[in-house]
């Protein structure tokens, strides 16, 4: 990588690690893309997602050419706000003065897909046509490419995002589905008549000590993560909601997972004459990508042509890559090295930078 395209590549990090926009406040971060392609022969336009998310800003859908094949996401949104970031950028890395997160995740995504637009831009006799798409609300709700409309001729896709080391990559995950069981009994005053009410909160209690949580049978993860309700000391309470999540990589597994968990306040509430309401929604879907897909061997090729190892990991999180597998297009996670996201130690190699965007040119790269 030429010295000028690696400081290009830095400087742009800098200046979009400084924008403040976390999830549902994207806008800063859409403005700078579209001022950034200004000049160059590329299509930008954003997308209505902002009306699904209730954010201030769509995903940015960016075209090389006719859009190819392929598409390209990183998200715009941070975890946390970043507006007190104050940079400190040495011989081998980048990172905050330690008080703030620094953004890599996943600022340094779209600054390495900006500068690879922009690279194929001014040659373009040297790339393939291939589209980028900058994503709101990942973080959150994964809300930006659940909305995300691409053209038809997309048939593969990466997301650029991952804290794993570049040459690394998700090439399979869990599934995720997130849960709220409402147990409701009856008030009545505690110090009074207490046996007139119905608690909702000894119910609950009743299927909290029947359940398992954490991983079940190295394959199922289970949370309980939020509990609220209650009134007052002296009011036996009427209901309480609980809130969780199921992981797995099998489906099968999951679903009966949930259905016991129901069952088991269900069961639970009948005891002492409460109801359940039981609500459950995807958060993501899991995926699987084989080695034999083309999307997975242009990944590999891409990975040994800047000298790395490729190394497939399955992951029990969930990225804009699931979003995409759900709507069909077989996508992947890519490494870029953003190291302990979402803290205050949060960091990136110079060097994890550079590759990452010999591994991206060689993915867009004519052959």
């Amino acid at each position: 990588m030429a010295s000028e395209d690696y400081q290009a590549l830095i400087d742009c990090f800098l200046e979009l690690a400084a924008l403040s926009a976390p999830s549902g406040s994207e806008k800063p971060v859409a403005d700078y893309i579209q001022n950034y392609l200004a000049d160059l022969d590329i299509t930008v336009y954003e997308d209505n997602a902002r009306e699904s998310t209730g954010g201030n800003a769509g995903n940015v859908i960016c075209r090389f050419g006719t859009g190819g094949e392929v598409v390209f996401l990183a998200h715009m949104d941070t975890a946390r706000p970043t507006e007190d970031l104050k940079p400190v950028v040495t011989a081998d890395r980048i990172r905050s003065d330690g008080s703030t997160i620094l953004g890599a995740d996943n600022r340094a995504g779209v600054a390495i897909l900006l500068c690879a637009l922009e690279k194929a831009a001014r040659n373009p006799a040297s790339y393939r046509d291939f589209t980028v798409a900058f994503t709101v609300c990942e973080e959150t709700t994964l809300g930006g490419s659940r909305h995300l409309a691409l053209d038809p001729a997309i048939k593969m896709g990466y997301a650029v995002d991952s804290s794993l080391r570049p040459g690394h990559f998700i090439h399979a995950t869990y599934g995720a589905q997130r849960f709220a069981v409402e147990v409701n009994g009856k008030a009545a005053h505690a110090g009074l008549e207490p046996e007139k009410g119905v608690n909702a909160i000894w119910a609950a209690g009743k299927a909290l000590a029947n359940l398992e949580l954490g991983r079940l049978n190295g394959d199922v993860l289970v949370n309980i993560g939020s509990i609220s309700g209650g009134s007052a000391v002296n009011v036996v309470p009427e209901k309480v909601t609980l809130k969780g999540e199921v992981r797995s990589r099998d489906l099968g597994h999951l679903e009966e997972t949930l259905h016991t968990i129901a069952k088991q306040f269900e069961a639970a509430a009948t005891t002492l004459k409460a109801t359940v309401d039981f609500q459950s929604q995807w958060d993501f879907k899991p995926y699987l990508i084989q080695p034999d897909q083309e999307v997975y061997q242009r990944l590999v090729s891409a990975i040994e042509t800047a000298d790395l190892k490729p190394v497939p990991h399955l992951s029990s999180g969930g990225s804009d890559a699931n979003s995409l597998n759900a709507k069909g297009i077989l996508a992947m996670n890519l490494g870029i090295g953003a190291q302990n996201p979402h803290a205050n130690d949060e960091f990136i190699l110079i060097d994890d930078f550079i590759h990452s965007a010999q591994i991206i040119d060689g993915l867009v790269r004519k052959p």
